[in-house]
């Protein structure tokens, strides 16, 4: 081992010989081939530098003998592999753990679990990879690791790492801290949007085996496959997203200023696709974290579209917030109602839902309804488009009166408060929208899971700190696979109906 250190010490001082040389002019050499060149040396010298690390790290004296969870072992043996680093893969050579009575019992790496090695790769290495796997597809994600770290994980590995740190994300977000300097005013914002999942038909597709092509290429074999299985035409409407609706929740506060309210302050977002109960419970445990309940929020205020579900666990988990439907959600159903009534004169229905909603920012709530109803009332029950016309305005009557506490925007807006949706709006978007819901993408429910709370991490600005409560949470493992793709039917299957 002596030996191996001063090799070691040896390839470092070559390395840093040859990086050293990259310096010297020459030729018609040019700025961009120079430093082409003297990155590639010095990651040779930080390979160097590491092997002479591990080196010294393995040469350590130590007890022959330790235990382990109760399990007593013994150094008996070495073992070489390559292990993964920023800087490239080196040999690594270390002594193994023999378990007493057991030869034949799996072998520990305890200068592994020492260094906090994850499973052949370094934690920097692993972190780095789900980062970028975090924010675009995965090929992309180590096609860009490759052009910074001259060398890329397997797929196979780069999905063991999302699946590692993926189940690691939410519990690190729920037991963080709250966050300091929090304003008066609580707002919490909810909604939900779709991602493509794989079904249990397109999985069972997948793993059928390929059938002969009987001297076809490619091309042709697909072409006669269209011909003798014709795919059936989706009608309009009809989308083929199969989609898994994950439920979005945000919490922010708003401090009160000389010109007013100031914010959003401290915006945390927390997310799931498990279903929007599971995302109330979450919210409920930050909320209560950060004050809900106590007197140190001087109001909490609850924004959300239309969907009953989301007014269903308001009333539920809190039930002291004060509700407001989304403005622009109201503003929709008044352009819908106003394209029934005037179909084709663009001038006319911009007219009358002006007037509606100027109504509704008066507080004149009861003025838009009796338009409304004065609107439906006038319209003939038989005719040329009447029938459209007035299920649509029945529909926005009947919404707006289940909805009439909620639409409280004069008094909100006097206080300054928010009355759109539009940060939780933007945050669907941008955690969801921009990774999980691309074309041609099918999830399976567990990894979409893991990359949607490592993308939480991120929009909450705690990457950082998620890095650091994994290093000092020691030795993180990937499992031997990555996790199965794990289905999901948006509508039932006919073969199981």
């Amino acid at each position: 081992m002596a030996t191996s250190i001063e090799r070691a010490q040896r390839d470092v001082q070559s390395a840093f010989e040859h990086a050293l040389a990259c310096s010297e002019p020459g030729g018609d050499r040019t700025f961009h081939t120079f430093e082409v060149e003297l990155w590639t040396r010095l990651f040779a010298l930080g390979r160097a530098l590491v092997c002479l690390f591990l080196v010294r790290a393995a040469r350590r004296p130590r007890a022959a003998g330790y235990a382990l969870d109760e399990v007593k072992y013994v150094l008996d043996g070495d073992r070489t592999s390559d292990l993964g680093t920023r800087f490239g893969k080196v040999s690594f050579t270390r002594p193994t753990g023999r378990r007493v009575g057991k030869s034949r019992a799996a072998r520990d790496l305890p200068i592994d679990r020492e260094l906090g090695l994850c499973s052949g790769f370094s934690l920097g290495v692993v972190t780095d990879i789900t980062r970028l796997c975090a924010q675009q597809a995965f090929a992309s994600a180590r096609a860009t690791f490759a052009q910074f770290c001259e060398w890329m994980p397997s797929p196979r590995a780069v999905l063991r790492m999302v699946d590692a740190l993926g189940k690691a994300a939410r519990p690190f977000l729920e037991q963080a801290p709250p966050p300091k300097d929090d304003g008066e005013i609580l707002m919490i914002q909810a909604d939900g949007k779709g991602a493509p999942s794989i079904s249990s038909r397109e999985r069972a597709r997948r793993a059928r085996p390929h059938r002969p092509r009987n001297g076809k290429n490619g091309r042709h074999h697909r072409r006669a496959r269209r011909r003798d299985i014709p795919r059936v035409r989706r009608a309009p409407g009809k989308k083929s997203k199969n989609a898994k609706v994950a439920a979005v929740g945000v919490l922010y506060t708003l401090r009160r200023t000389k010109d007013g309210l100031d914010g959003p302050i401290n915006k945390r977002v927390y997310a799931t696709f498990k279903n929007y109960r599971a995302l109330f419970v979450w919210l409920h445990a930050e909320a209560m974290k950060r004050g809900y309940g106590t007197t140190k929020f001087s109001r909490v205020v609850f924004l959300a579209d239309g969907a009953d579900v989301l007014w269903r666990l308001q009333q539920e988990f809190f039930p002291d917030a004060e509700p407001c439907l989304d403005w622009y959600h109201v503003a929709e159903k008044l352009w819908g109602a106003g394209k029934a009534l005037y179909r084709e004169d663009v001038a006319k229905t911009k007219a009358w839902v002006r007037e509606q909603k100027l109504r509704l920012q008066r507080g004149s709530f009861d003025a838009m309804m009796t338009s409304l109803s004065v609107a439906l009332d006038d319209t003939p029950r038989t005719g040329p488009g009447n029938k459209y016309r007035r299920v649509v305005l029945a529909r926005t009557i009947a919404h707006f009166e289940k909805n009439r506490h909620r639409m409280r925007y004069q008094r909100l807006r006097r206080l300054d408060l928010d009355i759109g949706t539009g940060v939780v709006e933007g945050t669907v978007r941008h955690v969801i929208g921009m990774r999980l819901d691309g074309p041609g993408m099918r999830w399976g429910l567990d990894r979409l899971e893991c990359v949607l709370h490592l993308r939480c991490v991120m929009v909450n600005g705690m990457w950082d700190e998620f890095v650091a409560h994994l290093a000092a949470a020691g030795q993180m493992r990937l499992a031997a696979h990555p996790i199965p793709a794990r289905t999901h039917d948006a509508k039932p299957v006919k073969e199981a109906a």
